[in-house]
């Protein structure tokens, strides 16, 4: 009796470690790999870019981001302003002020597959990239009157892009120490649908309008994009 189920305990033992055994040769043929680097966009500068790839066995699937704002303001006051169309003469107060704005965000997700180089893999990657362009540029008045009464005035111009896909290509190279680095780029331009408004104030309540589409836009931009990216592979 002994006999029987001390073979019985050392089956179970030898059956839960071949279990593990398996268990852990397929959890290795997963990976995570997290990146951060720089983007360089055409038009829009150097930005932070970041990502995150997925692994198993030597198939990869990935997605990358970037993003860009430019804003800029100007303002003036009193003395240093020239005639405006409202104010008043008498105003004691009086301070005008602009701004210009473009932003820019891509999201890119793709595909590759490593092939065994050297002391790593090297991997080519494909895939798509989605972006959108928007701008704005205002001016605002503002005039304090004798007695404290205030005028203000406004108008806001905007401009909105429908999101643009285009293609993607990249390469990797990933040591047997988990560091990897990365390099991709976006074919872009500024070839795309541009939707316009406008909205404006007067001492009353704001009011837009839309000032309608126009295709195939921003053709003297050119949104193409360079990203690196260094990685740890778990």
């Amino acid at each position: 009796m002994k006999k029987v189920l001390l073979t019985s305990v050392l089956s179970s033992v030898l059956a839960v470690s071949a279990m593990a055994v398996s268990h852990t040769a397929s959890a290795s043929d997963f990976t995570i790999n997290p990146m951060v680097g720089a983007s360089k966009n055409k038009a829009m500068g150097t930005n932070v870019a970041a990502g995150l790839e997925a692994g198993y066995k030597d198939f990869i699937l990935g997605y990358t981001y970037t993003g860009e704002t430019d804003k800029r303001n100007w303002s003036t006051n009193s003395g240093n302003v020239g005639p405006v169309p409202f104010a008043d003469d008498n105003a004691e107060y009086i301070e005008l002020s602009t701004y210009t704005k473009e932003k820019y965000k891509a999201h890119t997700l793709y595909v590759g597959y490593q092939f065994a180089v050297g002391a790593g893999h090297l991997a080519v990657k494909a895939g798509a990239d989605f972006s959108k362009y928007s701008a704005s540029a205002g001016f605002a008045a503002q005039e304090v009157a004798p007695g404290g009464a205030v005028n203000s005035a406004g108008m806001d111009l905007n401009a909105k892009s429908n999101t643009e896909i285009r293609p993607m290509v990249g390469v990797g190279y990933y040591l047997d120490n988990g560091l990897n680095f990365n390099l991709h780029y976006t074919f872009q331009n500024g070839s795309r649908d541009m939707k316009y408004s406008a909205s404006g104030y007067n001492n009353s309540k704001p009011e837009s309008v839309s000032l309608g589409r126009a295709k195939n836009d921003l053709e003297n931009k050119d949104f193409g994009t360079w990203m690196f990216t260094v990685g740890y592979r778990f």
